[in-house]
């Protein structure tokens, strides 16, 4: 298995002493544990979060878990809209002039009790909070990116975790096209329009990955995607019968300790910039190997899509 390979985040990854970092949805389960193990090569370690308790509470943990020399600061992060995923990024560009490294790992998992839950213009929240935010925050930061690549010896990279349910979106929408009223669409034909809403939230955050790789290649900065495997979160508690999905989860799925260990590989593996080629535009499954993502991920013309799509709907919003 994927998991038997021996690594060990705080001894396999760079020094990271002088990096500054975002990782969002990191008060808890893999974003935690991200954050945990990057503070603890020596980076200043933003972690994102939309409760402002969650966030803080996660801080004082960590703390008393101990990061070594590193630093961990609570920041603001909401993508349930793009002008509160605009809002983030500009708290954060208020504290700092440089970002070496985002990490994109907040997303919605499960809504299985809000079949017809909306965010803002009928998007479904699994869509906007989940590729919609996660494109607008990270949009608003790429000038600090980019200049901060500019700099010598930089190694900049943007993370993006997706996961191996985007391969299942074909089984939602077998031609799917992307589309203002396809980011409205609930599924509520499929055999569990949750997991299909949440596919097709991760196909577009491949997609978003990987047309970012090929926008921002000529930058130096490194953008690749990832699996991060079946990872034993909060995803137990928020379900049917969570008593049950806990026991099971605790049984066949792995502690967020190790789960963080693909998006640690990704942040700051030497190896990554190393090979930077083979690398930028990849998609990883643990504990950081190269595999091909899904036909539909690989699409160029459906990454232009989306791309346009997107940027198209943020053109009409307001983000003042």
């Amino acid at each position: 298995m994927f998991w038997s390979r021996k690594f060990d985040p705080e001894k396999d990854l760079a020094d990271l002493t002088g990096k500054v970092i975002i990782v969002t949805g990191a008060n808890t389960g893999i974003g935690y544990a991200t954050a945990k193990h990057l503070a603890r090569n020596g980076a200043k370690v933003y972690i994102g979060s939309r409760s402002e308790e969650k966030g803080k509470a996660a801080v004082s943990k960590l703390q008393e878990e101990g990061i070594g020399l590193g630093e961990v600061v609570y920041l603001h992060v909401d993508l349930s809209t793009p002008a509160l995923a605009d809002q983030s990024a500009q708290g954060f560009l208020a504290l700092e002039s440089k970002l070496d490294i985002l990490v994109n790992n907040a997303a919605l998992i499960w809504d299985a009790h809000k079949e017809s839950a909306t965010a803002q213009d009928g998007i479904t929240e699994m869509m906007m909070t989940n590729h919609i935010g996660t494109f607008q925050f990270t949009k608003s930061l790429l000038p600090v990116l980019t200049k901060t690549a500019e700099q010598p010896n930089s190694d900049v990279r943007i993370i993006i975790v997706s996961s191996n349910g985007h391969r299942a979106s074909v089984a939602a929408n077998p031609k799917i096209q992307f589309s203002l009223d396809m980011f409205k669409d609930h599924y509520t034909g499929a055999t569990i329009p949750t997991f299909a809403r949440y596919s097709v939230s991760k196909l577009a955050n491949t997609l978003f990955a990987n047309t970012l790789a090929r926008r921002l290649s000529s930058s130096g900065i490194i953008t690749l995607s990832l699996h991060p495997g079946f990872v034993d979160t909060s995803i137990s508690t928020n379900v049917s019968f969570p008593r049950l999905t806990k026991l099971f989860m605790s049984v066949v799925a792995r502690a967020p300790d190790e789960g963080a260990w693909t998006s640690c590989f990704a942040a700051a593996s030497p190896i990554v910039r190393k090979e930077a080629d083979k690398y930028n535009g990849s998609y990883l499954e643990p504990p950081g190997k190269i595999t091909k993502a899904s036909d539909n991920a690989l699409d160029v013309a459906l990454q232009d899509q989306l791309w346009e799509v997107t940027e198209k709907y943020l053109e009409g919003q307001t983000l003042d």
